[in-house]
């Protein structure tokens, strides 16, 4: 059993320079707030500095999002609502005596918004399906006559059939080689949360989707060729596709002759 990945990147240029901008500024907010503060003409102290993190939080945030999302439309727009918030938070500066210095944060933040605005325009103009998500194919190998098995999968796989359905996917079944019964595949493709980073958190912790999908088929080979789940304390459990396969006690398969 395989899984294939193809991944290729929806991000020009300039959406990865905003990534970057992003992240950089928000580090610096969350790490030098006060002196931040200083240079919009603010003095860096109680509600200003405690504002300034949450701006930098705020940034990095979306500096992370454009930067692992294959298309981040979502996320240079959520930049463009955050560049009205800091105009606006500027402006408010600015009527309290500190012109000059909120003057010049607003030159920057204008300077910045344009890139944005047109950077946001851009993406959500692009058509077609976004590019950069994953291809996943899982088989198993089912000791039975190809009738038998989608017999089995027609009786016993309801919820299973039903996610699968939802998730887009494509079920075949084929002759196994060396005549060892029948060939139970799936495929279908999914973006993962936040990108490759996303996919890569999901992976170590054994939640994405190729590990669970590949734990769902190897339960219902169980079940069809044996008529229960074997089952352990370690056996995991909060499946995506296919919680009624797992941790219930076995029912015999009266409806699938061997």
């Amino acid at each position: 059993m395989a899984t294939h990945t193809i991944r290729t990147r929806d991000k020009d240029s300039l959406a990865q320079f905003l990534g970057w901008f992003s992240l950089g500024l928000g580090t610096a907010q969350l790490l030098a707030p006060k002196a931040m503060c200083r240079l919009i003409g603010e003095s860096g102290e109680g509600l200003s500095k405690h504002l300034m993190r949450a701006m930098g939080l705020r940034e990095a945030t979306q500096g992370i999002g454009i930067l692992t999302r294959p298309r981040p439309t979502t996320w240079v727009w959520a930049r463009v609502a955050g560049d009205a918030l800091d105009l606006s938070l500027l402006g408010l500066t600015a009527a309290r005596g500190n012109a000059k210095r909120a003057a010049f944060g607003i030159a920057n933040v204008v300077a910045v918004t344009i890139p944005d605005v047109y950077e946001a325009r851009h993406l959500s103009k692009k058509q077609g399906p976004v590019r950069g998500a994953m291809h996943v194919r899982k088989a198993v190998t089912i000791n039975l006559p190809r009738e038998h098995v989608e017999q089995a999968w027609a009786a016993h796989a309801q919820e299973l059939r039903e996610r699968l359905l939802d998730a887009g996917a494509t079920v075949s079944f084929s002759p196994a080689s060396g005549g060892r019964g029948t060939q139970l595949a799936v495929d279908l493709t999914q973006d993962p949360p936040a990108g490759d980073l996303g996919g890569a958190v999901t992976k170590l912790t054994g939640k994405d989707l190729a590990t669970e999908l590949a734990d769902d088929l190897r339960r219902f080979k169980q079940l069809v060729e044996t008529g229960e789940i074997a089952r352990s304390d370690a056996t995991p459990a909060g499946h995506l596709l296919a919680d009624h396969l797992k941790q219930r006690p076995a029912q015999p398969l009266e409806e699938v002759s061997r």
